[in-house]
């Protein structure tokens, strides 16, 4: 029986802004490679859910959204998977364990497990994470050094071993800066490529505009941080759900307001 291999603590940051590389072999796993150079092949995500799960009707597929403040991605379930899916709901704090996976350039993780934890677990998981990515930096420093002034040589290998630094991490390294050349090299061609020029045009949509003064007026009557929950309640009469949504977003995206804990906001 083939070994599973470890879940590496990340963050959601991570995950996006990470080449996901498809393995050559059938029986090789995928991966993904990120920014400093870490090769991870499952991941482990503490983050809140935030659109309601959804089911196919057929039941072989489903889907939920997470965000752990640095970014938000598409949790997926298959076939018997379906059932991590049906474990949780909107506004929940999970954690997951899946494999990176990659549609039409987007980065989607394929869960494994997953259950609700409490906000100690939140706290923890940052920890965690962060303790892991000082100890992986503090290596891959040293290990980038050596590759810039040897590459990938038998002294380059020498010299890592002496210093504490794994064969594996410079190849990881080697082939970071492969996918980084390749990626640069594609987008000059894109850039070089005419592109007619279309003006933009923004229409404003009245109603969202006084959404996001309502939510807005009563951020800063109240003084203090709101939930998502009451602004939504206080509104609704006024307001669609989905729109109120949309004003808190736009706010967040405009520096109106901020999120000083998960689903509460406050006036800057």
């Amino acid at each position: 029986m083939k070994k599973r291999l470890p879940a590496s603590r990340v963050y959601i940051k991570d995950i996006i802004d990470g080449y996901y590389v498809k393995s050559e072999g059938d029986f090789e796993p995928n991966y993904l490679i990120t920014k400093d150079a870490r090769k991870v092949y499952r991941v482990k995500v503490v983050a809140t859910v935030v659109r309601e799960p959804v089911i196919s009707d057929d039941e072989t597929y489903g889907k939920l959204q997470i965000d752990d403040g640095t970014g938000t991605i598409w949790v997926l379930g298959f076939r018997d998977d379906t059932r991590f899916i049906r474990l949780v709901k909107k506004g929940d704090l999970v954690q997951i364990i899946g494999k990176v996976a990659e549609w039409r350039d987007d980065k989607q993780i394929l869960v494994e497990g997953i259950s609700k934890v409490n906000p100690n677990m939140w706290i923890l998981h940052r920890f965690e994470t962060l303790k892991e990515k000082v100890e992986h930096a503090k290596k891959a420093q040293i290990a980038f050094e050596i590759y810039d002034k040897y590459g990938i040589t038998a002294k380059a290998k020498v010299i890592a071993k002496n210093k504490g630094v794994s064969e594996d991490l410079l190849l990881t390294i080697d082939e970071l800066y492969t996918i980084m050349l390749e990626h640069r090299n594609l987008e000059e061609e894109l850039f070089e490529e005419e592109v007619p020029e279309v003006e933009e045009k923004t229409e404003e949509n009245p109603e969202l505009e006084k959404a996001k003064k309502a939510v807005l007026d009563l951020l800063k009557e109240k003084q203090k941080a709101l939930s998502h929950k009451f602004i939504i309640k206080k509104l609704s009469k006024e307001f669609d759900e989905e729109l109120i949504e949309e004003a808190i977003t736009q706010l967040l995206a405009e520096g109106e307001i901020y999120e000083p804990e998960i689903g509460y906001y406050e006036p800057l």
